[in-house]
């Protein structure tokens, strides 16, 4: 499996940030997640799903994920639950002296076993962590005007 983790410091409380790194919220934000749409009655609880379209690296699709823990205003832990597509991940706030960090970590693994490999090397890794930071940049702004 592969890891892409991105951190960036905004001025703000966690508690304002929370919201925005719920699941129907994070495409405003983050590039690579086109549409959100929850799938279970319950949100932002452990034992939510989603359905994700994505355009990442390349490559459009459709992913389905699980949240496996909550910790309200500090983390939301998920994993994959569709065949095509293993990661899990989360969206961390931990407080700072001048506001909070926000974390984005993906453990996953591409499809199609040598040539999902090759491919997350040459170009969806670096997308991957590109978009990350971009969505970072982009969460920031929005927080701290």
């Amino acid at each position: 499996m592969t890891i892409a983790e991105k951190s960036i410091e905004i001025i703000a409380l966690p508690e304002k940030i929370w919201s925005m790194i719920q699941w129907d919220k994070t495409p405003e934000w983050y590039p690579d997640w086109k549409k959100v749409e929850w799938t279970s009655k319950d949100k932002d609880k452990v034992g939510s799903t989603v359905h994700i379209n994505v355009e990442a690296g390349r490559m459009k699709t459709e992913l389905d994920y699980e949240t496996t823990e909550v910790i309200k205003n500090e983390k939301v832990v998920f994993r994959s639950t569709g065949k095509n597509f293993k990661a899990t991940g989360y969206h961390g706030l931990s407080p700072t002296k001048d506001g909070t960090k926000v974390t984005i970590f993906a453990d996953y693994e591409l499809p199609y076993s040598v040539f999902g490999k090759l491919f997350d090397k040459v170009a969806f890794h670096k997308a991957m962590e590109k978009s990350f930071d971009v969505g970072l940049k982009k969460l920031k702004d929005m927080m701290e005007k």
